[in-house]
């Protein structure tokens, strides 16, 4: 076995958000040399007050010139009440969606994400998943770019979020909306503080804000007037099945293997 590839892999895995719990099984399924396996991993997140379960299949391929393998690319799949919803995510250049990240865009949330063009160009955008799955079962990616004028912070200073009167809890705060989290907050009015859940709406420019019944509460009209969408600003992600790179920066939520299902994972 290459220990200096297993040990990449292994990094790349934890550094995707999925843990360390996989790695028994990468290396028994790298030691038999088989040309392609998945790994199998369930995660469960809460929303409000209720669980959800995501299960992931990871990619994995030999090199047909020597023993590397590579990482290429995972599908999450959110076994919803109503509709299962699934996605292939790819790996590109170092830069990919975590786990938790799939979770978010499977659960209807927008992702903000330092992305690479085709000429090799960094640039970031809010990505959203978008209309009915194609024949391979995914959807569209919608990118929001920098150009299209949604302003996370201006949109979060519209309410009486009592988080922002903290530079830290404010900062902390921003970066777990990018993540496409549903974060909880507490709105301060009327000399108390009230539990709230709130959500960045890139395509509407503003935050979607819950009860802590995950009822939507109404904000007013859109100020907003209907604008046309340039090309430029928003756009659909091209076929993302790119090689492998080395590096990959993501956080790790908490999950747990499919052979350990029964056994309650905290997010």
């Amino acid at each position: 076995m290459n220990q200096e590839n297993f040990d990449y892999l292994k990094d790349k895995l934890f550094y995707l958000g999925f843990g360390d719990k996989l790695n028994a099984d990468l290396e028994k399924n790298i030691t038999r040399g088989q040309e392609k396996f998945k790994l199998h991993m369930v995660g469960e997140f809460s929303k409000g007050e209720k669980k959800e379960s995501v299960e992931y299949a990871v990619d994995f391929t030999k090199s047909k010139q020597n023993d590397m393998y590579f990482l290429n690319s995972y599908r999450a799949t959110l076994a919803a009440t109503e509709n299962e919803k699934s996605q292939t995510f790819y790996i590109n250049k170092g830069k990919g969606v975590t786990a938790k990240e799939a979770y978010n865009l499977l659960d209807g949330r927008a992702v903000h994400k330092d992305l690479v063009n085709k000429e090799g160009n960094p640039y970031s955008a809010w990505l959203q998943l978008t209309g009915k799955p194609d024949e391979n079962g995914n959807h569209k990616i919608q990118q929001f770019h920098t150009a299209w004028g949604y302003d996370l912070d201006k949109s979060l200073a519209k309410h009486p979020i009592k988080e922002l009167t903290d530079p830290a809890q404010k900062e902390s705060l921003i970066k777990s909306l990018e993540k496409g989290n549903l974060q909880s907050v507490a709105f301060h009015r009327e000399g108390r503080d009230e539990k709230m859940f709130i959500e960045a709406n890139p395509k509407e420019k503003i935050i979607n804000v819950y009860n802590d019944k995950m009822q939507k509460q109404f904000q007013g009209i859109n100020e907003r007037k209907t604008q046309s969408v340039k090309k430029d600003d928003v756009q659909q992600a091209p076929d993302e099945k790119k090689k492998v790179d080395k590096q990959d920066k993501a956080e790790e939520p908490d999950l747990q293997d499919k052979k350990t299902k029964g056994k309650k994972v905290s997010t």
